[in-house]
């Protein structure tokens, strides 16, 4: 039986019996993840709207977890609960959240190198995005998502479990952040920097 190799188009894993199959959660090779160096560095000064940067929360009491998007102009950020951290929960809630916004507002997402972010070519067909990944072990590289983390934990800590949290919990801690007063956006709030980008296109 001639091997099928692994490529962009063609996401193989081994079977318990040795026959090859497709698997559509097989991590993406390295050679298809964009390094961060390598994203333009216009993104890294916040002038443009639509680059948006992710990650996952999870929970010590369950297997749920909570999928955290932050676009990083406006700093607008965008919760949704994962019944379980997988790729697939991940691309999910990130496609649902995110197609609702205009082209323009979706054209970068960068990620770390955990496995929920295996399906990210997924998701770029989806959105019409282009992903970066940060250096191994540098996920501090996206840092705006690691600060908003740290005020979603405010309101939910580390024993909170997420398999509890409903989605109006989840949207009441989304709206305090998003409605809150920015001093590096001056004085606006995420929602109101957000918004005005998109009517900007419209």
């Amino acid at each position: 039986m001639t091997a099928v190799p692994i490529s962009s188009s063609n996401l193989f894993a081994k079977s318990y019996f040795g026959v090859l199959r497709l698997d559509p959660s097989f991590p993406t090779p390295a050679s298809l993840r964009v390094s961060i160096d390598k994203r333009p560095k216009q993104i890294a000064k916040r002038t443009q709207p639509g680059h948006w940067e992710s990650d996952a929360i999870v929970s010590r009491k369950s297997k749920a977890a909570i999928a955290v998007m932050l676009e990083r102009k406006s700093r607008k950020v965008k919760l949704a609960k994962l019944p379980a951290k997988t790729s697939r929960h991940f691309k999910n809630a990130l496609t649902r959240r995110l197609s609702r916004y205009p082209e323009h507002m979706r054209k970068t997402i960068t990620y770390d190198n955990g496995s929920e972010n295996v399906q990210h070519m997924n998701i770029n067909k989806v959105l019409g995005t282009q992903s970066y990944f940060c250096n191994p072990f540098h996920s501090w590289e996206k840092g705006s998502v690691k600060n908003v983390i740290g005020l979603v934990r405010i309101f939910l800590p580390k024993s909170t479990n997420f398999a509890t949290i409903s989605k109006e919990r989840l949207q009441r801690v989304e709206n305090l952040i998003n409605e809150h007063p920015r001093k590096c956006l001056g004085y606006k709030t995420p929602n109101e920097d957000f918004t005005s980008s998109v009517a900007l296109h419209c």
